[in-house]
């Protein structure tokens, strides 16, 4: 008979664990590039009254077998197979399979189904039934099945049932609720750049940490994470005080977790894949900001006692969080390193994007300290394409890896958009921070204080948050902030809209910018809108805000910021060296083939921002770290030419 994996709905918790095991598998144990290779051939099913997981039965008279028209899917080996080569997409199977366990997966040449495979050739047993902790899955073969109706058979004479069961581990872990890291005083938090957020003390982190469920050796929250950091481990050794431990094996796949506990979207990210997460996820972010703050504060540096130096020497442009993910990983594998920025400290828009509220900057000077005692030298207020070109790089240096961020606002072609009055988010927050800082402002980036003013807020994302909560800590009269739809689909992070609330923020969805009115002076007196209705949804899913007849209304502001997001800014210094842009102006670097994140010049890697657009600290931070491996290779297989100029080096 057919062997297949069955799943008990009684047992299974709905982790995912056996998802990212199937995932593992199929890739030879690694994780694969993007969501997009996030295929796995089993489905969990998590809803308020269910959780088990659907897959392939490997039915004996299978009616995918009789529908498939060109012999793709065949019985062989105790199995229903699938050869991808022969399948044309026909969805065929797809419809036939009676319990929805086909799936159509894109490929290059058009979709292919999708199915459970047993792990034939690719692992040593089911690796979903080897992940599952709770051991609701088992594979059924003649022997399995004949035990379970052994079992059935007993109970039905009369044998005496179990009465006694553990109870479930999710049932033992709404026990203890999620807690939050505490806030400062609300009074204080608005009157001041301090983080908002204290430190995690040892009994909440062992407090969250016990909630931890420890699903699989490879958790579906650590999927989540971009950079895959291995988090039912950290919440262990966090948990049993093990605390430089626990650095060590955070730094082995991040760069900045100091950073990352603090400023990463955990609800969308590693919270959000979390088993517990509909009852209050376990609270990983603070414990990866405790783990990291903690052990720095008992001593612990990075050892590179034991790395052996490669005769080559790549340039970082770019000390943001792409570029410090790069070096970082380059100097743990004996390379040296310089990294260039055109600020006067390191971390970009880390340090001078993201306020001191939400990240204070002493913790990105006491990385620098980190990253310059690994050997890793920076300098600092050196403009590309100003100060040095990039031609005169790659005769410095063997590779040149390029972070350099998306710092151009996008307009939002409204008129009188450059009337006084009207500001561009970045430029309002960069001034902000480098007056905190006792940095001079540049003419493109003026200092502007909100005291006493009416602001008005245009966006609905984590930048926009930013510019309403300084805003208020300015002193402003009124802070509005004004989205074009509801609040379900604002792109921000929900933290960061609760906290703008309770520090006053007034919020006014579902309302369009039309044009920005000015008084007789020419200055702003306010911006005219209407009101919107959603609609259906745009390409990335969400719902479409159009606009609603005869409701539009002025909003009286004294002042207007805007942030609607990033976009690439002119790199006229990449040309002369032939490094390719999209139609965007984005650097083209494609994550995957023999070289990923090289460009169009096989000595220049980018990553980050630059790269995919804007996005989160944590995925340029990730590129940046793979970038730096990439490099590697390619040097490590260099032309004789080539190997060459590194003997000079050496």
């Amino acid at each position: 008979m057919n062997q297949f994996v069955i799943a008990d709905a009684h047992a299974c918790i709905g982790c995912r664990a056996c998802e990212v095991a199937c995932v593992l598998a199929h890739h030879h144990g690694d994780y694969p590039q993007g969501q997009q290779g996030f295929t796995p051939r089993i489905r969990v099913l998590k809803e308020a009254t269910l959780r088990s997981a659907v897959l392939c039965r490997h039915c004996e008279d299978a009616p995918c077998v009789r529908v498939c028209p060109t012999a793709a899917l065949t019985q062989a080996d105790e199995r229903i197979t699938l050869d991808e080569t022969r399948c044309i997409g026909c969805k065929n199977c797809v419809i036939a399979c009676p319990f929805g366990a086909i799936v159509m997966t894109p490929r290059e040449d058009g979709a292919v189904a999708h199915k459970c495979d047993l792990c034939a050739g690719v692992n040593d047993g089911q690796a979903c039934v080897s992940a599952c902790s709770t051991g609701a899955l088992h594979l059924l073969d003649a022997r399995a099945l004949q035990a379970a109706q052994r079992q059935k058979q007993r109970r039905f004479a009369g044998a005496p049932r179990p009465t006694v069961s553990s109870p479930s581990p999710i049932s033992t872990a709404r026990q203890q609720p999620r807690r939050d890291a505490i806030k400062i005083a609300l009074e204080q938090r608005i009157c001041g750049f301090d983080e908002i957020y204290q430190r995690f003390s040892p009994q909440q982190t062992v407090q969250q940490g016990e909630r931890c469920l420890r699903c699989s050796e490879h958790a579906f929250c650590e999927w989540r994470c971009p950079l895959h950091n291995n988090i039912p481990q950290l919440l262990t050794l966090a948990r049993e005080g093990r605390i430089l431990e626990a650095a060590e094996l955070s730094h082995r796949t991040s760069s900045l977790p100091e950073v990352c506990g603090r400023v990463c979207p955990q609800d969308r990210l590693c919270e959000g894949g979390c088993t517990l997460d509909e009852f209050g996820a376990v609270t990983i972010g603070n414990i990866e900001r405790y783990i990291t703050d903690t052990a720095l504060e008992m001593g612990w540096r990075p050892d590179l006692s034991q790395v052996v130096p490669r005769p080559y020497r790549v340039a970082v442009v770019g000390a943001g969080p792409a570029g410090l993910g790069c070096a970082d990983v380059l100097a743990r594998h004996g390379v040296t390193t310089v990294v260039f920025d055109r600020h006067p400290e390191i971390g970009g828009l880390l340090t001078f994007g993201i306020p001191a509220f939400k990240l204070e900057k002493s913790v990105l000077s006491r990385r620098r300290e980190l990253l310059s005692a690994m050997g890793i030298e920076f300098r600092l207020n050196v403009e590309i394409g100003e100060h040095i070109s990039l031609g005169e790089l790659l005769e410095e240096f063997d590779a040149v890896f390029l972070g350099v961020g998306t710092y151009q606002s996008m307009k939002a072609g409204l008129a009188n958009e450059e009337a006084p009055g009207v500001y561009q988010a970045l430029p309002f927050l960069i001034a902000n921070t480098k007056q905190l800082m006792g940095l001079p402002p540049l003419p493109s980036e003026p200092y502007v204080n909100m005291a006493g003013k009416r602001v008005v807020v245009l966006g609905g994302g984590d930048t926009a948050m930013d510019c309403l909560r300084t805003s208020v800590r300015h002193g402003a009269s009124k802070v509005i902030c004004a989205y074009r739809r509801d609040e379900a689909n604002m792109p921000g992070s929900k933290k960061e809209v609760k906290n703008s609330r309770e520090e006053g923020v007034e919020f006014m969805f579902n309302v369009q910018p039309l044009s920005i009115e000015l008084d007789a002076g020419g200055a702003v007196a306010g911006i005219r809108l209407t009101r919107t209705e959603m609609g259906a949804p745009d390409a990335s899913g969400r719902r479409r805000p159009t606009p609603v007849p005869g409701s539009e209304f002025l909003l009286e502001a004294d002042a207007i910021i805007m942030a609607f997001g990033f976009q690439p800014h002119p790199m006229p210094w990449l040309a002369p060296q032939h490094v390719a842009l999209d139609d965007w102006g984005l650097i083209v670097a494609p994550h995957q083939g023999n070289y990923p994140y090289q460009t169009s010049h096989p000595r220049i890697f980018a990553g980050g921002d630059a790269v995919r657009g804007a996005d989160l600290v944590v995925t340029a931070l990730a590129d940046g770290r793979q970038a730096a491996l990439s490099i590697i290779d390619a040097l490590e297989n260099a032309s004789p030419s080539h190997a060459e100029r590194q003997e000079k080096h050496s």
